[in-house]
């Protein structure tokens, strides 16, 4: 009796072995490895190694975003609501991306500005 293969048993071995193998091994460590080696205070003190990583840990939601906008570029199926959902699916890329960057900076800034008043706050406190 034959069995039927079922594909997602080796989805693993053929994305790691498949013709986009160096994309996969990329993401897969970027964002297993490099975090992990912030861990060593003379490489977390590095500003631009700080960024590298931070890029490598997200280069799989890059690469899958270029590929998004990438296969929407080349769709000869569908030509019906071509630009509009282009357009949709970048503007709203492009949308998260600056809400995701102004949470963080709000994020930062607040935590500036509470290492800056306990700063200060003790300063004033000891000096008299």
């Amino acid at each position: 009796m034959a069995t039927t293969e079922n594909p997602n048993e080796y989805a693993f071995i053929n994305r790691a072995t498949g013709p986009y193998a160096i994309a996969y091994w990329i993401m897969f460590l970027g964002a297993l490895i490099l975090p992990l080696t912030l861990f060593i205070k003379k490489l977390a003190s590095k500003f631009w190694y700080v960024i590298l990583v931070a890029f490598g840990m997200k280069s799989g939601m890059y690469l899958e975003r270029f590929v998004i906008i990438i296969t929407s570029f080349h769709r000869d199926y569908n030509t019906e609501y071509w630009n509009t959902n282009l357009i949709e699916s970048a503007s709203y890329g492009i949308g998260i991306l600056f809400l995701q960057g102004i949470i963080i900076a709000m994020l930062i800034l607040g935590i500036f500005e509470i290492i800056k008043r306990k700063k200060t706050g003790y300063n004033t406190i000891y000096s008299k």
